[in-house]
C-alpha cells in the first residue's frame, strides 16, 4: 500500500500537463487549417486577378498597361492584406494574324500562423485575339 502512494504522488499534475501539450497541438494545428485556407483563399483571387488582365486586354481592347492596372486592382478589392509585393507581367506576342495575349500574376501570401515563411503563389492566363494593325 505504500509503494501505491508513493506512485501515485508522484504522477500528481501530469494531467495538466498532458492537456495543456494537447491543447498547444490543437491550436496549432488549428491554425494551419486556417493559413492553409487563406493560401487557397489567395491563389484564387490572384489567379482571377489575371483572367481579368487578360479580359481587358482581349474583350475591351485596352492595352498592356490598363492589363496590369486591372488585374492590381482585382488582387486589391478581394485581397488588399493578405497578398503582398505583387508581380504582374503581361505578354503580347504576334503569329500572323493572330495575337497571343498572356498575363502572369505573383505574389506573397501574408503569413500569420504557423509557416514561419511566406507563401508564393502564381497564377497565369491567356487568350488569343485578332491583331491589331499598328
Amino acid at each position: 500500500m505504500l509503494i501505491r502512494g508513493r506512485i501515485l504522488r508522484r504522477q500528481s499534475g501530469a494531467a495538466a500537463v498532458e492537456s495543456i501539450f494537447a491543447m498547444v497541438f490543437v491550436i496549432v494545428l488549428l491554425l494551419g487549417v486556417v493559413e492553409v485556407a487563406f493560401v487557397l483563399y489567395a491563389r484564387n483571387v490572384v489567379a482571377a486577378s489575371a483572367h481579368e488582365g487578360v479580359r481587358a486586354i482581349v474583350e475591351r481592347g485596352a492595352t498592356a498597361g490598363d492589363a496590369e492596372s486591372m488585374a492590381r486592382r482585382t488582387v486589391r478589392d478581394s485581397a488588399s492584406g493578405l497578398v503582398n509585393d505583387l508581380n504582374i507581367g503581361v505578354d503580347l506576342r504576334s503569329s500572323g494574324e493572330l495575337e497571343r495575349v498572356t498575363v502572369v500574376v505573383e505574389g506573397r501570401v501574408k503569413t500569420f500562423g504557423p509557416v514561419p515563411f511566406p507563401i508564393t503563389v502564381t497564377s497565369s492566363a491567356s487568350s488569343t485575339r485578332e491583331a491589331v494593325a499598328q
